[in-house]
């Protein structure tokens, strides 16, 4: 080990040979990522694309998108497939949720039609951007060298073969949309780029309400950064609260004020502490302790040869929890950032249970889980390298 850190010493004092390495360092990666995305997306489209059904609850967020579409905004959109019979969807907009994912949503289904690969393109689109942004964070973590572009192709195929991201960025969902966002907040954040890491964090909010556990470690970041109070309150409050309520302009102008204010902002915190979203399939029902363990993995339902488990990697969930403590052996404000977004959001799930929603499911672990990765690959890169290499700059 020692040998290779006096080679990359060796490469650092020698200008031409630094510059070789720095072309080897940075396109051959970027080749290895493209090369992964290509396999992803094909594997992706050749598995969701050909599934000519609703799956889960792509009944309610497809048709609230195009409602959302055709009422609100007045726009005429062809209908390929019908509503599912028996559920009232014809007027239904999903108000207890956030409604930014399903203006994209909307906007792919404007595109193409109603139809059911038009409606889960933007996730298959969003999945893609999830692996880059996180290949991007983890190298900015641990180093913009040889070990960060490695580390960062690690996270990439980590994620990629994750069961519950694969599930998620497949379907039309709204759990995909959160953790990207998420995730696009994180990275300005470490590029200091604080007023569109605000906007982001505003476009998580927007995404699935979930994302206000967040604010906790996003304040915690920008107090590190800011001294002044009334930046942390523009910054880390009015900014994304302020992109909240403009995304909701169309629906506070379609339904009135107070409609809207109880049904999309009231109803929603009520309908996330409210237990009997599904009363039919107990045994699809897990506790924030029992995702640990994969215990009752929700089950999206089977397509042709696909049998569709939102399962969890529990060896990485466990190997996050061991290695908290690394955070604090580190020192670094950024391995610090994205490991605690991530348990934020466990135990804020963990809250949510204990207010009386006992009906939750694995998927929404779909939500943090790339953070999880990037953590855990993250601080064992770095300490690592802090234990090696003591003289590591990050």
């Amino acid at each position: 080990m020692n040998i290779f850190y006096k080679i990359y010493e060796f490469i650092q004092r020698n200008i031409i040979i630094e510059k070789i390495y720095k072309f080897i360092l940075k396109y051959p990666f970027y080749l290895i990522l493209s090369i992964l995305l290509i396999f992803y997306t094909y594997k992706t489209i050749s598995v969701f694309y050909p599934i000519d059904s609703y799956i889960s609850d792509e009944v309610w967020y497809a048709s609230s998108a195009y409602n959302i579409f055709t009422k609100i905004f007045r726009i005429p959109i062809e209908q390929y497939v019908p509503f599912p019979e028996g559920k009232n969807l014809e007027n239904y907009f999903n108000l207890e949720h956030p409604p930014l994912a399903k203006y994209i949503i909307g906007f792919f289904i404007f595109l193409f039609g109603y139809t059911y690969w038009a409606w889960r393109i933007p996730s298959w689109i969003i999945g893609n951007l999830i692996v880059i942004l996180s290949f991007l964070i983890t190298r900015k973590i641990v180093g913009e060298n040889v070990f960060g572009n490695i580390a960062g192709i690690i996270v990439a195929a980590l994620i990629m073969s994750d069961p519950n991201i694969w599930i998620m960025h497949g379907i039309a969902m709204l759990d995909i949309y959160l953790a990207f966002f998420s995730l696009l907040s994180i990275y300005y954040l470490l590029k200091d780029k604080i007023i569109l890491s605000s906007i982001s964090y505003g476009l998580a909010l927007s995404s699935k309400l979930p994302a206000v556990f967040l604010i906790f470690p996003f304040l915690y970041y920008i107090t590190k950064k800011y001294n002044e109070r009334i930046k942390r309150l523009i910054y880390g409050i009015l900014i994304p609260f302020s992109v909240y309520v403009i995304l909701n302009i169309p629906l506070l102008v379609y339904f009135g004020l107070t409609k809207w204010f109880y049904d999309s902002f009231l109803h929603g915190f009520e309908w996330g502490i409210t237990s009997g979203h599904i009363s039919d399939a107990p045994n699809q029902v897990s506790k924030p302790w029992q995702w640990l363990l994969n215990i009752n993995p929700f089950y999206f339902g089977t397509y042709y040869s696909n049998v569709f488990y939102a399962n969890v990697n529990i060896y990485f969930m466990i190997l996050w929890l061991v290695t908290i403590p690394i955070m604090f052996l580190v020192r670094d404000n950024k391995i610090i950032l994205v490991g605690i977004y991530p348990l934020f959001m466990y135990f804020g799930y963990i809250l949510i249970y204990i207010l009386g929603n006992d009906t939750l499911f694995s998927f929404y672990v779909s939500q943090f889980m790339p953070l999880i990765y990037i953590y855990v690959i993250s601080s064992l890169f770095l300490l690592g390298l802090k234990y090696y290499y003591r003289d590591y700059k990050i």
